[in-house]
C-alpha cells in the first residue's frame, strides 16, 4: 500500500450503562488516505462498521470543542488532529487508541457527562456583569477598547472543549477543584472592562478548592487545543488576590509565608510553612501525615541557616515585587 493510503486499527473505548458492567474496548481496522482526521476516521467507522458508535461533534473546523477526546492518551480534538501524525505517538504500531475526555463520568463510549463544567461555571460567574441596568440592554453596543481587549484577548479563544479538565492532575483527586478551564474563563471575566464583579468572583476563586490549589504542573498548558497560556490567568488572578488584600486564604497564607522565608534564609522551613499556612489548630490535623513522613525518615530541619548568596536573593525578590 502507498504511502498516501495505510491499513491500521483504531482501538476504540466502548461503554453502553443499559448493559456493561464496565468499559472495554473494540478494535476496527480501516484503510484510510493522509490527510485524514480523526473525527473523519471515527465517522467512517460509525458509518461502514458500528452504526452504534456514540461520540459528540458538530461544527468538525475546531471551533466549538465538543469533539474533544483523548487521541493515544491525549486529550486533543477530533476535527483537527490529523491520523498521520498519531501514528508517530502509538504505543504499538499502527494502532490508535481512542477514549473519553478523563475526570469526566462517561455516559456511553466518548460522550461524557458535562454538567460538572456547567455547575462551576455558574459558580464561579463566569459572565460578563455589567453597569448597565436591563432597561439599557439592546439599546446601543456595548464595546471594549483595543487597549482593553489585548487583557483578555488570549483568553477570549477558549472554546469550553475541556481538554485541560481532561489532564489536569488535581482535577484526578479532587473533582471540587475550580479547574482550570474555569480559572481562564474567571480571570477573563475580571479583566474585562465593563464588569463590576471583579472583588466578588476574585473572592470565589480564593475559597477551598480555588485557584490556590494549582500545583503548576502545566499540563492545562500543554494540553490547551488552542495554544492559551492558561498559567499566565492562574498568576494573574494570584497577582490580583494579593492587591486587593485578601488574605484570609491558606493559599495566601502559604505563598506569604514561602516568601517570608526566602527572603529570610534563602531557604524554605519546612517545620514552619504548614504552621504558618493552616494555622495552629489545621496544622494539628496534619500531625498523623507528620508522623507517616517521621518513620520514613522525612523530618524536616528545625534550624535553617542562611545561604551564601542571601543578599543577591534579596534583592531579586526586589525587583520582582
Amino acid at each position: 500500500m502507498s504511502d498516501e493510503k495505510k491499513e491500521l486499527y483504531f482501538r476504540i473505548f466502548r461503554f453502553n450503562p443499559d448493559k456493561d458492567q464496565t468499559h472495554y474496548f473494540d478494535e476496527y481496522k480501516v484503510s484510510l488516505e493522509k490527510g485524514t482526521t480523526i473525527l473523519r476516521a471515527i465517522h467512517y467507522i460509525k458509518d461502514n462498521m458500528e452504526p452504534k458508535l456514540a461520540y459528540r461533534f458538530y461544527c468538525q473546523a475546531g471551533i466549538c470543542g465538543s469533539c474533544a477526546v483523548k487521541v493515544n492518551g491525549v486529550s486533543k480534538l477530533a476535527c483537527t488532529t490529523q491520523v498521520w501524525d498519531e501514528l508517530e505517538n502509538t504505543k504499538e504500531p499502527n494502532i490508535i487508541t481512542i477514549e473519553p475526555l478523563s475526570n469526566f463520568k462517561v455516559m456511553r463510549d466518548m460522550i461524557i457527562d458535562y454538567d460538572p463544567v456547567i455547575s462551576k461555571l455558574e459558580k464561579y460567574q463566569s459572565w460578563v456583569t455589567p453597569d448597565k441596568t436591563p432597561e439599557e440592554f439592546g439599546k446601543k453596543e456595548y464595546v471594549i477598547s483595543e487597549e482593553d481587549f489585548k487583557v483578555i484577548e488570549p483568553a477570549t479563544d477558549c472554546i469550553l472543549c475541556a481538554a485541560c479538565y481532561s489532564e489536569c492532575s488535581i482535577m484526578d483527586v479532587n473533582k471540587d477543584f475550580i479547574s482550570p478551564l474555569v480559572i481562564l474563563k474567571s480571570y477573563r471575566m475580571n479583566n474585562d472592562s465593563r464588569d463590576v464583579e471583579t472583588l466578588s468572583r476574585l473572592k470565589l476563586v480564593n475559597k477551598d478548592h480555588g485557584v490556590w490549589d494549582c500545583t503548576h504542573c502545566y499540563r492545562c498548558v500543554e494540553a490547551c487545543v488552542k495554544d492559551i497560556p492558561i498559567m499566565d490567568a492562574i498568576h494573574g488572578l494570584r497577582n490580583e488576590s494579593f492587591k486587593r488584600n485578601l488574605k484570609n486564604t491558606e493559599g495566601y497564607r502559604h505563598a506569604a509565608a514561602f516568601e517570608q522565608d526566602i527572603k529570610s534564609t534563602g531557604r524554605l522551613n519546612e517545620a514552619t510553612i504548614i504552621l504558618k499556612t493552616k494555622g495552629l489548630f489545621g496544622a494539628m490535623s496534619m500531625i498523623p501525615f507528620s508522623i507517616k513522613m517521621a518513620l520514613k525518615g522525612r523530618v524536616p530541619n528545625l534550624i535553617v541557616k542562611k545561604i551564601p548568596g542571601i543578599k543577591s536573593v534579596r534583592r531579586i525578590l526586589s525587583k520582582i515585587k
